[in-house]
């Protein structure tokens, strides 16, 4: 059997891992990891772009800080940031989610597989939009970075997740509000 080394093999072990990791955390540690993500998007987005506004932009800063290569050292940025605050609020975040449990172990079972899936979706696509030099909060639809732009070229899976963005954006925030609503207090 022979395997080929390919950016849809990367995504999808990536989105293994993360639905792995869901499975062993459970599915409350999971939503505080979507929260937490979107916590994250905002804190990297907003850094990010005060760095690159007055930093990296045509402001008279650059001449003093002498940036080289200013938009590959934010995307690293952005990324760190984003990761960073994410392992920050999931292990020393003074919250809990506490959802009740569903009736069955298979529902428990889906509902741990579902919240995984969003999560991976949401953390992935996020990482990839990162990469390719866009922003979460201003709307972009180029890719700036030439090494994503090949990815994009050489793999659905980098397209699926860069091109619906959006979609793994909105419907983990959807999903914790329809569950919200279901089961007891």
């Amino acid at each position: 059997m022979e395997i080929n080394l390919s950016w849809d093999l990367f995504v999808i072990v990536f989105f293994t891992v993360i639905i792995a990791y869901s499975f062993i955390i459970g599915r409350n540690q999971t939503l505080k990891i979507i929260i937490a993500s979107y916590i994250a998007i905002l804190a990297s987005d907003g850094i990010g772009n005060l760095i690159e506004r007055y930093l990296i932009g045509n402001d008279p800063v650059v001449d003093v800080v002498n940036v080289t290569n200013g938009e590959s050292a934010l995307v690293i940025l952005k990324i760190f940031i984003f990761v960073f605050t994410i392992v920050l609020i999931a292990t020393r975040g003074r919250f809990s989610i506490d959802m009740s449990k569903p009736g069955s172990a298979v529902m428990t079972v889906i509902l741990n597989l579902a919240y995984g899936i969003l999560s991976a979706g949401l953390i992935t696509s996020t990482i990839l939009i990162y990469a390719s030099g866009s922003s979460l909060v201003q709307e972009t639809s180029v890719i700036m970075n030439e090494a994503v732009l090949q990815m994009y070229r050489e793999s659905q899976m980098v397209q699926l997740m860069i091109n619906n963005y959006n979609i793994w954006f909105s419907i983990p925030a959807i999903a914790f509000v329809i569950s919200s609503f279901i089961g007891d207090e």
